[in-house]
């Protein structure tokens, strides 16, 4: 994927500039990067501003943290020069792209997990809560000194 991938990359990069012109192709890669980061930064603050939200009414927030990932995925992608790899991050830019998309890869990664054996072996452990136990008078207890004790 390492080798494929950028070499495809490139393919499509050299076509567009066969096609329309060198300097044409580097103005639209430079035109996709910068309005992808700044799309990745306007959603990112976003996010941000949700997680805020969940996190004041006492939730946890799963969802928003997803898009986060997905985010800086997609801002990756966007960074990245070529045509793919900002098309895909543009589009994982969009909400209703970027839900379903990191769903599916959580559910896969789970999937995943489980087959390598990382859920294998689970116990449960009861723990019963007694309460407080810190001393309740401080000043009846001596200090203690870490350290040499020079006098």
């Amino acid at each position: 994927m390492f080798v494929v991938f950028p070499l495809i990359e490139l393919g499509v990069v050299l076509a567009v500039a066969d096609w329309i012109g060198i300097l044409p192709t580097i103005a639209a890669l430079l035109v996709m990067s910068a309005v992808g980061v700044w799309l990745v930064k306007r959603e990112g603050l976003s996010v941000v501003r949700r997680t805020r939200m969940a996190m004041n009414r006492g939730e946890i927030p799963g969802g928003e943290m997803l898009d986060g990932a997905m985010l800086t995925i997609a801002g990756f992608l966007c960074l990245v020069p070529g045509f793919i790899s900002g098309t895909i991050g543009l589009l994982l830019l969009i909400g209703p792209v970027r839900r379903p998309i990191g769903r599916r890869l959580v559910r896969r990664w789970t999937r995943i997990a489980s087959f390598v054996g990382m859920t294998r072996g689970r116990r449960a452990i009861n723990v019963e809560w007694i309460g407080d136990v810190t001393p309740t008078d401080v000043s009846a207890t001596a200090p203690i000194e870490i350290g040499p004790v020079r006098d």
